[in-house]
């Protein structure tokens, strides 16, 4: 199908030479088609992007329901939605590539659909803050925590490994190691101490299992 091959062939190209480095007409050849087919499908290199874009977040999202919200302890989907976080950054270079290019990702949005996605955004962080009251009432969150800042503070610290890049190079302690010891802290800030060790124990686990759920459907 003339689509896939150009969505496929755009991927590949986004991930490695970025917005600004990306030819349609390189898309074009690698796809097998005139470039005048690919304008049939994309209006242009941003709508291409985009739909690139939108197809690999709704991929993000299934896998993340699959993984995530389904754990049974609040605390632990708070916790796994960070380790989510970075576990798709590793396997979505496009999206660190992107970065580098246009800090505001504004190319991403669609003109006319700031609202829409503003809602989406607004959903997303409404579910987290309430894993983080479910926590509270379980016992597993501690009740003096920002419960309205939980979902920001997992937004600023989703992008942490974008910023490894310049020390790990410098020697020291690996960025998987980093970013291990961003989740052990996370954790440790938002857990009750009388759950802290038993929730980790009971996500490590719930993970794993998870884990080899998604290698036996391969």
């Amino acid at each position: 199908m003339r689509r896939r091959r150009i969505l496929d062939a755009a991927k590949r190209s986004f991930t490695a030479y970025g917005m600004k480095g990306t030819s349609l007409d390189a898309i074009a050849s690698e796809a097998g088609c005139a470039k005048g087919a690919l304008y049939l499908e994309f209006a242009d290199k941003e709508a291409l992007l985009q739909a690139v874009v939108a197809e690999t977040f709704a991929a993000i999202k299934a896998r993340f329901e699959a993984e995530v919200a389904v754990l049974p302890s609040p605390l632990g989907r708070l916790v796994e939605t960070l380790r989510f976080a970075y576990r798709q950054f590793a396997a979505e270079p496009m999206f660190g590539k992107l970065m580098r290019d246009d800090p505001d990702l504004r190319v991403l949005v669609p003109a006319g659909s700031e609202a829409e996605v503003r809602r989406a955004a607004e959903a997303q962080a409404a579910q987290l803050r309430g894993w983080v009251d479910d926590g509270i009432r379980r016992g597993e969150i501690r009740p003096d925590v920002d419960r309205d800042a939980i979902p920001m503070v997992i937004g600023v610290l989703r992008f942490a490994p974008e910023h490894l890049a310049l020390a790990t190079s410098l020697g020291g302690v690996s960025g998987e190691r980093t970013l291990g010891a961003v989740v052990d802290l996370f954790r440790a800030g938002l857990a009750a101490p009388q759950h802290a060790g038993r929730t980790k124990a009971a996500t490590t686990s719930a993970t794993r299992r998870a884990t080899k759920v998604r290698r036996s459907k391969r």
